[in-house]
């Protein structure tokens, strides 16, 4: 293998043999055997799943490259194997120098051990000397910060704490490739900071990184390439940016369809009340009364929506959030330009007369950063009446001017305050609709949010 070289992946495949029933392992073990002696064909009591199927790809020396996929896509199988904990059907790996993974959580601690105790047991696995860990020590205790849980049992500790230990450990001891499987995400938001500045640093010094991640703004930060993995195999290995534009592309369509298989018309017939919230910046347009024309399409099917976004939704039954969708000028759904105009449509089910609703969007970064915010009670429009069994479609327009990310939109109708009650949910969907916004054609921009703002330029004489 050549030497500027840290991985090499070549025509590697896993099979798994899935047993319905436990008994049909023990018959697998015993019955083929006995046919083969009686020069029978043996019969197989499993079915193969293959986790991988011939994959390729290289990754250089300091050379980050991401891996991605949807769960089960098998990422974590191709992660084990190269590590050295899985052993592959066909194909092989070759790899140079020490490598050190985090892979699952707690992997390699003893729990009856305590932290300094594992310390020195994963550093000898790793094959550091007790003087080479001795003189690490201070230096994995005090990026670990854990205080006097260093000495107490593994078993006590929190996932984050023992992600800390592990972490500390697994980069302290000079590895030539970095395998990081999720292992971040259980981390605060400052113990990630250090980690990404570290892992940066390692990357710099000629370590090769290998990091499975579903927050992409870390993936396209740490990483130049990245690998898509689509059903075991590899869809995609090259450039980060275009593996998570094709990844988002891929996530967003199938989510966003499994949420609303829109319903053609041929012409618009069914008439439906519009709660009078067309929002454009100058305030409330005009009173709808039906839907518009070119809305009809995106009417979704109600229980595919509610099977999509049921988590963690709380509400008091009076209505329901039956579909969200944001609409762009070519009337795509998933993908827009920044600064494009788009409509907002939040379409809600009322099961009960009421008045007094407050109707909000809240558009989130994915890891759970509000960035922008709009209700009725901005424009006033907040003690109208709904009539049970009526549909009602909210529609809010507004130029996306939304940095480079993919964004997450929560929908909520709420009672405000009555009796000195606290605010009231009738519905609050915390993950309604999910979108991305490319970068801006002029020249990116730095912030999540960009608006107008008039400028001047003045010239003082002296």
């Amino acid at each position: 293998m050549s030497s500027n070289i840290a991985i090499k992946v070549e025509n590697l495949s896993k099979c798994y043999q899935i047993y319905n029933q436990p008994h049909d392992r023990l018959k697998q073990s015993i019955y083929p055997r006995l046919q083969r002696v009686v020069g029978k064909q043996p019969t197989h009591y499993y079915r193969e799943f293959w986790a991988l199927r011939d994959i390729n790809f290289e990754v250089q020396q300091g050379e980050a490259v991401g891996i991605l996929g949807r769960n089960g896509a098998g990422k974590s199988t191709l992660l084990q194997i190269i590590a050295g904990t899985v052993t592959p059907t066909s194909g092989r790996v070759k790899t140079d120098g020490r490598i050190t993974a985090l892979l699952e959580l707690g992997s390699g601690f003893n729990p009856e051990f305590t932290g300094r105790e594992n310390v020195y047991l994963n550093a000898q696995i790793l094959g550091l000397t007790r003087e080479d860990t001795d003189n690490r020590f201070d230096d994995i205790a005090s990026f670990a910060d854990i205080g006097d849980f260093i000495d107490q049992p593994a078993k006590t500790y929190s996932s984050g704490m023992m992600m800390r230990l592990a972490f500390a450990v697994q980069t302290a001891v000079d590895p030539r490739v970095l395998i990081v499987d999720e292992a971040l995400s259980v981390g605060d938001m400052f113990f990630q900071a250090k980690c990404i500045t570290r892992i940066n640093k390692l990357v710099e010094s000629g370590v090769s990184l290998l990091f499975v991640s579903h927050d992409l703004a870390s993936i396209r930060h740490l990483c130049k390439r990245a690998v898509l993995l689509v059903d075991g195999r590899v869809a995609y290995c090259g450039d980060v940016g275009e593996a998570t534009l094709m990844y988002e592309r891929m996530y967003l369509s199938e989510y966003n369809q499994r949420a609303g298989t829109y319903r053609e018309h041929k012409r618009f017939t069914q008439k439906l009340s519009v709660a009078p919230v067309r929002a454009t910046g100058s305030g409330i347009n005009s009173v709808c009364t039906e839907l518009p024309l070119d809305y009809t399409n995106y009417v979704a099917d109600n229980h595919a929506f509610g099977m999509r976004c049921n988590f963690e939704r709380l509400g008091n039954g009076e209505a329901h959030i039956v579909n969200v969708i944001m609409v762009g000028e070519r009337g795509q759904t998933d993908i827009f330009d920044f600064g494009e105009h788009v409509t907002l449509l939040q379409v809600a089910e009322f099961h009960s007369n009421t008045t007094d609703v407050n109707v909000s969007y809240k558009i989130k970064t994915l890891q759970g950063t509000s960035v922008v915010f709009g209700d009725t009670r901005m424009f006033g429009d907040i003690t109208r009446a709904y009539r049970a069994g009526q549909t009602y479609v909210f529609a809010w327009e507004f130029d996306l001017k939304l940095g480079h990310e993919a964004y997450v939109i929560q929908s909520t109708l709420t009672h405000p305050p009555r009796n000195d009650a606290d605010w009231e949910f009738i519905d609050m969907v915390p993950i309604s609709f999910e979108f991305r916004v490319l970068p801006r054609k002029a020249g990116m921009t730095d912030g999540l949010v960009s608006w107008d703002a008039g400028h001047a330029v003045f010239s003082i004489s002296r």
